[in-house]
């Protein structure tokens, strides 16, 4: 059964990405996302595509891997390719269905409409990104950071 719009706000205001957005715009980005449901074993992100889009984790669990190395896992809560949907570049890591879940798809076509038209948004994002950057390490759907 499909999440109804409410239900994908509830999810995103769950992600340190939109948690300062307000419900009004979030139901923009919620209206706008695609549903992906997986299953265990699924690569979500391939290292190496290039790609326009993020991922926000709504139920189960990712794992990030680059060259065989596991980076870390995503719970519930966590997005992917956050900098690939600003820039779209090679991913830098393939990420994998641990178990059975779902997914919410940005595309960058829609973030990026979305920001032009709430600033709001726009500074959750740079907030995001420049707590990744200060923290080191990879952004596991676009480069390294």
């Amino acid at each position: 059964m499909p999440m109804t719009v409410v239900d994908r706000v509830v999810a995103l205001h769950e992600v340190p990405l939109f948690a300062a957005v307000p419900g009004r715009t979030l139901a923009a980005v919620a209206a706008c996302a695609d549903e992906v449901p997986v299953s265990a074993g699924d690569e979500v992100i391939v290292e190496g595509a290039v790609e326009d889009h993020l991922f926000v984790v709504v139920r189960g669990r990712l794992r990030a891997s680059h060259e065989g190395t596991v980076l870390r896992d995503l719970p519930p809560g966590s997005t992917v390719g956050e900098l690939a949907a600003l820039v779209p570049e090679a991913r830098s890591a393939t990420v994998t269905a641990l178990e059975e879940g779902l997914l919410l798809r940005i595309d960058a076509m829609v973030l990026d409409e979305l920001l032009a038209d709430h600033p709001e948004l726009a500074r959750g994002v740079i907030r995001t990104l420049v707590t990744m950057l200060r923290g080191g390490g990879t952004d596991l759907g676009g480069k390294a950071r």
